[in-house]
């Protein structure tokens, strides 16, 4: 059997910008930075693209702001130290004749300026993320190029010598204030396609505003951590939301309606996704196409029952990409149908998005099971040395030929897809970091589970103690103590993180695994200072804000 390119094509911006490859935060923000500033549309640069070296990056420092930067002329050494081992993000880091600098680490809006496009390649999930801030709040983006862009001045684009920056953002201003880093905007921008999911891509804006009410008491750089670990933890659960959404339109023939008018509005509902097709919080949503809950272990013992339970869980998740995998194929294969000589033939119109060219397979069109029939006869014609399995998806009865085409696809191409889409979902998720959703060790015993690392923790409590007093706006947030059930409550209603699950079937062994994990919760959140026990009485057992705002 010999595929064609158009027969396994995946990649496809209406369904996700993002292709399946392993993906660096870090170099997604330098993208996204991009895009930010000029409102989608990448930069020419007037000079041409320099390599970008540690020794180019001291070298330019001195000969340009040698006078204003005290003894980087006498410590030429030491400076390029510092930018070595604080300042940049490398590739092959270590590796000696493979290192290669990508980019400066995300802390200012220019810091793309001084990247390697081929070093910093984050296979559009910088396009995925800034469609879903377009899509949920389209004053965003530039809400964030304003803190982003702190002290740049806004006729030359270099720094205003005034704004106060801490050392390493002002460094890394010096490095891209620089003449041959000048650049224009591109004559020509592409419309990006919005999410599938409007739910997910609201949620982000919600909490990026809510994180930016901190602009003025939060140190810049750990803000952006925030910004950093917000941005990968939605982008993971988008996709998991999104390998069940398309599994079901496909499933059902057509969108749901409810995604096509999606109910989701974060600064109007405390329990989100109630009425959320595709979300466990509805209690009515049909079970096969409802992503299930997402079962944290808050502890450290791999070994425990909680632990063994969240493992299975984190496996559901992680199955469903198969049928995710072979969605697609099929989605695909109609927007193939629908641009051939055929298809234009009997279609009285050119369906344009997934929900309309789903309808073709609720109501097929004349010669449609003819078309894919031809296709099998390219890829498999009958030959006698053909492999058993390929002949015995071609001898399935039941299948139409559509079905028998994305089965032979599927064959050849889901263990590649699926290797890669893994490999995503640990990435964006920062699995085995402190910021990380996902935890693995090694061996079979300690494979993957929900885990929430203590910097994603301390984000996700920043955002839980603030509640909105009119608006939208970061300035119409104040922050409040909560208690300790009120924020595992908003981690399951917000986000689908259940660390103490209602199970009319739970054993006895269940509850006391559940009863140590809120013991976890609580022991990690006194270890980040957001807790203190002053008696046993249930209203005392507070998260109390580090900050107060308004």
């Amino acid at each position: 059997m010999k595929l064609s390119r158009k027969d396994y094509e995946f990649n496809n911006t209406r369904i996700c910008h993002i292709m399946p490859k392993h993906v660096e935060l870090d170099r997604v923000m330098i993208n996204l930075y991009m895009l930010i500033k000029h409102n989608g549309r990448r930069p020419v640069a007037k000079t041409g693209r320099i390599d970008v070296t540690i020794d180019y990056i001291v070298k330019e420092l001195i000969d340009q702001h040698g006078d204003k930067l005290k003894g980087f002329r006498d410590y030429p050494d030491v400076v390029g130290d510092w930018v070595y081992s604080d300042l940049v993000d490398i590739v092959y880091r270590g590796i000696s004749g493979k290192e290669t600098v990508a980019a400066p680490l995300p802390l200012h809006l220019n810091a793309y300026k001084l990247r390697n496009p081929k070093q910093s390649a984050d296979y559009r999930g910088s396009e995925h993320l800034f469609s879903m801030l377009k899509a949920g709040d389209p004053t965003l983006p530039r809400r964030l190029a304003t803190f982003l862009g702190q002290g740049m001045d806004a006729a030359y684009d270099t720094y205003d010598e005034s704004t106060p920056l801490d050392l390493d953002t002002l460094a890394i201003v010096r490095m891209v204030d620089n003449r041959h880093l000048e650049e224009k905007p591109s004559s020509t921008g592409s419309t990006l396609d919005e999410p599938l999911c409007f739910g997910q891509a609201r949620l982000l804006s919600s909490d990026l505003r809510r994180l930016l009410a901190y602009e003025n008491r939060i140190p810049r750089a750990v803000l952006i951590g925030y910004i950093r670990s917000a941005l990968g933890l939605h982008l993971g659960l988008y996709l998991l939301r999104l390998f069940h959404q398309l599994t079901g339109w496909v499933q059902d023939k057509g969108a749901n309606p409810s995604c096509l008018n999606c109910p989701v509005r974060p600064n109007e509902q405390s329990n989100l996704f109630a009425e959320c097709p595709y979300a466990y919080q509805n209690v009515q949503a049909t079970a096969n196409n409802v992503v299930p809950e997402i079962l944290v272990d808050m502890g450290e013992d791999y070994t425990s029952h909680m632990a063994q339970l969240s493992r299975e869980n984190c496996a559901r998740h992680y199955g469903i990409v198969n049928d995710y995998i072979r969605a697609v194929f099929i989605v695909n294969q109609l927007f193939r149908y629908v641009g051939s000589y055929a298809g234009r033939v009997v279609l009285p119109s050119q369906p344009q998005s997934i929900a309309n060219t789903l309808e073709i397979l609720a109501h097929p069109p004349q010669k449609f099971d003819l078309y894919f029939g031809q296709l099998i006869d390219t890829i498999a014609p009958d030959d006698q040395e053909e492999r058993e399995e390929v002949k015995a998806i071609k001898d399935m009865q039941g299948l139409s030929p559509l079905e028998t085409f994305i089965e032979l696809v599927a064959l050849e191409r889901t263990r590649y897809y699926r290797k890669y889409l893994t490999e995503q979902i640990d990435s964006v998720l920062m699995k085995n970091r402190d910021t990380c959703l996902v935890r693995q060790g090694k061996g079979r015993r300690n494979e993957r589970r929900w885990h929430i690392g203590s910097r994603m923790l301390e984000m996700l409590v920043q955002i839980a103690v603030l509640e909105s007093t009119e608006g939208t706006l970061e300035s119409n947030f104040r922050s409040r103590p909560i208690l300790i059930d009120q924020f595992i409550t908003w981690l399951k209603q917000r986000y689908g993180l259940v660390l103490m699950p209602e199970w009319p079937e739970a054993t006895i062994q269940d509850y006391e695994a559940f009863n140590s994990n809120l013991q976890h919760l609580k022991n990690r959140l006194r270890e980040i200072g957001f807790y203190t026990d002053l008696s046993d009485a249930y209203n005392a057992q507070t998260i109390r804000p580090r900050y107060e705002i308004g």
